[in-house]
């Protein structure tokens, strides 16, 4: 009985060595009580100093201020926040300083980041006070940090920045009304949506660079601030034409530049506004400005003391590489650390066991059931202790936590995500009111049956009638899943 009892106890052992092996979070956040911590601060203080952890963090809204470090003293974790999907991981606060009393942005703003080498992917943060005064969403006070898919949304000072930082956002949507982008660093913004809502006039308002001066084949000198690089300058509906300026220098030494963005027609034509005199030595500029429509927009009538760069400036001078080499001691490859690998390929199903090939400088993968986070793991095998039922994806993910595009296979005819399509019946085909990259149809059991490339019909001709799956990807890659009578 006792050597039965032993071997139990180290049969649960060697099981929970193998699990815990086979872990890529150090937690899980849910709100719903299904992960390690329901709070993303919980989980952030668990984190070990002086040691990168990667944090994942279900899908949900979480009511809470989360801080990282202090003022007084930079946290040492190095930290990875990976939000379940894009724009429902949302963290929230509503203060403003005007409404509390408060003084300072610390105490009023959602999420503070005192640490460097911080990433974060699919997180929204966001300060609900609305046109109530200063209210910070988001404030970045460490070195190299970077977000991509992730939204930071409020009214006025929605997002401010330190002085002597480097930041990175990619494919990023930043939204306010006042100032919402601003103060110091040195900050890339690649492929961002930077949003305009009613009531307010000013985008960006950036303190001292904080950086050496460049020389400019213009024949001018840039102050190395924000860059906002293939920028969609947007607005809300009701946000009216000519009623916002790209900018205001807030202090003497600031520096803006918005290369190949398309802006909305809520921008003036001046383009940029005085502020406090600073305009004298603040470097505000432009380099191949877009209309919503594609073609070049009328810079004829900025403002005198702004200017239009050349390509060599935008190019040679107006990258990461440069701009984050300059004054900084450390090296900074935001690009680089963004780029995911390679999706995984070949994902098989065999019973409620998944498995698919290794992919290449992954820290591991990540798996997916009817778009819902079920587990992660550094192995290339995955088993589904609730079944085999439903739509499957796996992303792989790079040491700091960017997650690849997804492969997928379908696997059954339950809880499969249903969408809105429009096609026709008929006896011997499907047709399809547009061209489809792929149309697959799979039968209840998950094996697939007939595949049609790039076209807007599937031929049914001699199949059993019956309930199918079809499944559908659209020319820009979204997926739709649907069951089908036939």
């Amino acid at each position: 009985m006792k050597l039965q009892k032993l071997l139990l106890i180290l049969t649960c052992l060697v099981m929970l060595s193998i699990n815990a092996s086979s872990q890529v979070f150090k937690y899980i956040v849910a709100s719903d009580g299904s992960g390690d911590y329901t709070s993303i601060q919980s989980a952030l203080n668990a984190c070990p100093d002086g040691q990168a952890s990667m944090i994942f963090i279900k899908n949900g809204t979480y009511n809470e201020q989360v801080t990282l470090g202090t003022k007084a003293a930079a946290s040492t974790k190095k930290i990875s926040l990976i939000g379940e999907s894009y724009g429902n991981v949302i963290i929230t606060h509503s203060q403003s300083r005007a409404s509390s009393g408060s003084p300072t942005y610390e105490d009023v703003c959602t999420v503070k980041f005192y640490a460097s080498d911080l990433y974060c992917e699919n997180i929204t943060i966001q300060n609900t006070a609305g046109n109530t005064g200063m209210a910070e969403a988001l404030y970045t006070a460490g070195d190299r940090q970077i977000f991509k898919n992730c939204k930071v949304l409020g009214y006025q000072d929605t997002y401010r920045s330190k002085k002597g930082t480097r930041g990175y956002f990619k494919n990023c949507w930043l939204e306010g009304a006042v100032d919402f982008i601003y103060a110091g660093g040195t900050l890339f913004f690649d492929d961002c949506t930077i949003n305009c809502v009613n009531g307010g006039g000013h985008i960006v308002a950036p303190e001292d660079s904080y950086t050496i001066k460049t020389s400019s084949v213009s024949g001018k000198t840039l102050n190395l601030g924000f860059v906002f690089r293939k920028c969609n300058i947007t607005a809300n509906p009701d946000v009216a034409s000519s009623s916002y300026d790209l900018g205001r220098p807030w202090n003497i030494n600031a520096g803006a530049y918005y290369l190949n963005c398309t802006l909305g027609k809520h921008i003036k034509s001046a383009g940029w506004a005085a502020m406090s005199g600073n305009e004298t030595t603040a470097k505000f500029a432009e380099y191949g400005s877009l209309n919503a429509d594609g073609t070049a927009a009328n810079v004829t009538g900025r403002i005198s003391w702004s200017f239009q760069l050349q390509q060599y400036d935008a190019d040679s001078i107006l990258n990461p590489k440069i701009v984050y080499a300059t004054a900084y001691a450390a090296a900074f490859d935001p690009i680089t650390l963004s780029t995911p690998t390679a999706q995984p390929s070949g994902l098989t199903v065999t019973g409620n066991v998944l498995s698919w090939p290794a992919v290449g400088g992954t820290a591991g993968y990540v798996i997916y059931k009817n778009g819902n986070y079920i587990g992660s793991t550094t192995d290339l095998t995955f088993t589904d202790q609730a079944g085999t039922v439903g739509n499957y994806s796996v992303r792989a993910m790079n040491p700091i936590g960017v997650l690849s595009d997804a492969t997928s296979t379908i696997t059954g005819t339950n809880n499969v995500r249903e969408n809105q399509i429009s096609f026709l019946k008929k006896s011997d085909k499907i047709i399809f009111t547009e061209m489809l990259a792929k149309i697959q149809l799979y039968n209840p059991s998950g094996v697939k049956i007939c595949e049609n490339q790039n076209a807007s019909a599937l031929s049914i001709t001699n199949m059993m009638k019956g309930a199918y799956i079809i499944r559908i990807q659209t020319t820009d890659g979204f997926i739709i899943v649907k069951k089908l009578e036939i």
